[in-house]
């Protein structure tokens, strides 16, 4: 008797786990493999054809997706030369103090979006006639330079 006893508990120990592993709460920070290209795509988009401050805010969202937006990298990259100001205050939650252009955003999300940025960012930093675009390329090789993306190469 006590054997089943001690088999019952075990069974009912063994069930109460797997249902909390299969009904747990779910990794908030993992991707959602069912939006998150949809998301990145019409982000995209927004940097095509939105205004300054919806392609700053698209664009700081991208690179808070990190190397999942990697398809993002020449969109971002059209946008270094612009300098339209954009108030992060509106989309950030931690905003660097004053004001900021749309090039600047799009060179954050850049260093942000990490090693798929660099080929690029070297191709506007030889080859741009936009000193802003140039300015703002500089930068992002530096900082990914300071985060070690650049000895993957």
């Amino acid at each position: 008797m006590k054997e089943i006893k001690i088999s019952a508990l075990g069974l009912l120990l063994g069930l109460g786990l797997l249902l909390l592993n299969a009904f747990g709460v779910s990794n908030p920070t993992s991707p959602d493999k069912t939006t998150r290209p949809d998301a990145i795509t019409r982000h995209i988009s927004i940097l095509k054809s939105g205004k300054a401050q919806e392609k700053a805010a698209a664009a700081y969202w991208l690179g808070q997706q990190h190397i999942a937006a990697a398809s993002a990298v020449h969109p971002l990259v059209d946008l270094l030369g612009d300098t339209s100001e954009v108030d992060p205050l509106r989309y950030r939650s931690n905003p660097f103090p004053g004001k900021m252009t749309l090039g600047e955003e799009a060179a954050a999300a850049l260093v942000n979006i990490g090693h798929p940025s660099i080929d690029e960012l070297i191709r506007v930093l030889k080859n741009s006639p936009l000193a802003e675009a140039r300015k703002n390329a500089a930068w992002a090789l530096g900082a990914l330079h300071d985060t070690g993306a650049t000895t993957q190469i």
